[in-house]
């Protein structure tokens, strides 16, 4: 008599796509669907809001208060950099910061359904 053998553990990672699909993982990018395969992308059509970006300065002084200044709305991550630059020029030691990202995002499939 051969053993059948057991089916593995999911993890909590895995979820069932749909009842008709194999399992997608749960936090990445990308999932499988009857309808095929599809990626997650930034929305760059004529129609949607621009980027935004926000830096805030995460960094502590010797006292334990966290600075919390914000760059503000800036529509390229260039500008963040620069005033990531500046900030850092003006406070030596301010090199931690948190990115606060507006992004217009789409799912599109890999391949075009027929």
């Amino acid at each position: 008599m051969s053993e059948t053998p057991e089916a593995p553990e999911r993890s909590a990672l895995w979820a069932p796509a749909h009842s008709d699909c194999r399992p997608r993982r749960v936090g990445k990018s990308e999932t499988t669907t009857r309808h095929g395969d599809w990626r997650l992308r930034q929305d760059d059509g004529p129609d949607v809001d621009p980027a935004a970006y926000v830096l805030v300065c995460r960094s502590e002084a010797e006292d334990g208060t966290v600075c919390g200044a914000e760059s503000g709305p800036v529509p390229t991550t260039d500008e963040m950099r620069e005033w990531a630059r500046k900030h850092e020029w003006n406070h030596d030691d301010h090199r931690s910061f948190r990115l606060l990202a507006d992004v217009a995002m789409v799912m599109v499939p890999e391949v075009e359904p027929l």
